[in-house]
């Protein structure tokens, strides 16, 4: 009986093992395929095996190893001068689950016509040594066609440049012409700069009193007033009474205050009316330029009788002898006295 019994427990665990042994096959299969890691793999290839001289080859490398590899792509040289490389692109990496991707391109090229083989390229990942399969570069010239290349006639011999001394005594009576017409136009320069420079204006020749005179008729003919140049017109007012002041008694009204110019000029044998009449058209005048006072029309035709009135009043007595119409005058008289005599 109890024998019995102890095989229906056999057989009842039997049974559960033979269910539950592949479930847990299945179940275990991923964490077996994860502890064990997927071999470095390389892969290359290249963008052609034909080439003219001077032109490259990509040469492209790609190495798949496990994360925590490490993967050392080398320096690549060839032995002879008959393939260089000129250079490498940096290192392309990316991730795909537990695996890296590792990708670098070399760039080579050729200067001399021929077949070339490339050797096999080492790279190392981790602690295997991943090597590429070596293959043949074809190296070819430039073909220029002779037949439809266009032609040209023999050209003349082209003579060399002449030096500054062969120049010089070729063409020195030139160069001294051009000297020489330098100098005299430098000179008739200076020649015509000094005439200007000494000539002097028409109204410098004539008298105080006359200059005075002048510039009240060329204020006159300038109008403006009309144009609505009320400043400037007293600044060349008072301009012809302070330059007359200046020129006729040696007084510096041009540089003085009116203040200065009115205490300078007590000296003059001026009337009270007459010294009344100067301080109001200074001291309205300098209102004028100063604080944009605008007189009314009868006040600027006042001011302009002012100073006319003034240059006359301070006229010298000897100022018509003065002047060279009357200088011609004088002489003319003196010779008809020793004509006479």
């Amino acid at each position: 009986m109890t024998m019995q019994k102890n095989y229906s427990v056999i057989s009842a665990c039997d049974n559960l093992l033979r269910k539950v042994l592949p479930i847990l096959l299945v179940l275990a299969l991923p964490w077996a395929a994860a502890g064990q890691s997927t071999p470095p793999t390389l892969t290359w290839s290249t963008d052609t095996t034909r080439i003219r001289i001077g032109e490259q080859i990509h040469l492209g490398l790609e190495v798949r190893a496990p994360k925590d590899a490490l993967v050392d792509f080398p320096e690549l040289r060839f032995q002879s001068d008959s393939m260089e490389v000129v250079g490498r692109s940096k290192i392309d990496t990316s991730y795909k689950r537990d695996e890296a991707i590792y990708r670098i391109t070399y760039r080579l090229t050729s200067f001399e016509k021929g077949k070339y083989l490339v050797p096999a390229i080492e790279v190392k990942a981790g602690e295997s040594i991943l090597t590429t399969d070596p293959f043949q570069v074809q190296v070819s010239t430039v073909e220029v066609d002779t037949l439809r290349q266009a032609r040209y006639g023999i050209k003349d011999i082209r003579t060399d440049r002449y030096t500054a001394g062969e120049v010089f005594r070729k063409y020195y009576w030139i160069l001294i012409a051009l000297a020489v017409a330098a100098l005299l136009a430098w000179e008739i320069w200076r020649i015509v700069k000094r005439r200007r420079e000494n000539r002097l204006p028409p109204e410098m020749l004539l008298s105080p009193y006359e200059r005075a005179k002048f510039r009240l008729d060329r204020l006159d003919r300038e109008k403006l007033l009309e144009k609505g140049q009320v400043k400037d017109f007293y600044i060349a007012l008072t301009d012809v009474i302070r330059l007359y002041l200046d020129e006729q008694y040696g007084i510096p009204a041009p540089e003085s205050t009116s203040d200065q110019t009115l205490r300078d000029v007590r000296k003059l044998p001026l009337t009270r009316e007459q010294y009344g009449k100067l301080r109001d058209l200074l001291l309205d005048a300098d209102l004028v330029k100063f604080a944009k006072m605008f007189p009314s029309a009868p006040e600027n035709e006042r001011y302009r009788q002012y100073t006319e009135e003034l240059v006359e009043s301070l006229r010298p007595a000897e100022a018509p002898q003065d002047t060279p119409q009357a200088q011609q005058q004088q002489q003319r008289k003196e010779e008809e006295k020793h004509v006479g005599d």
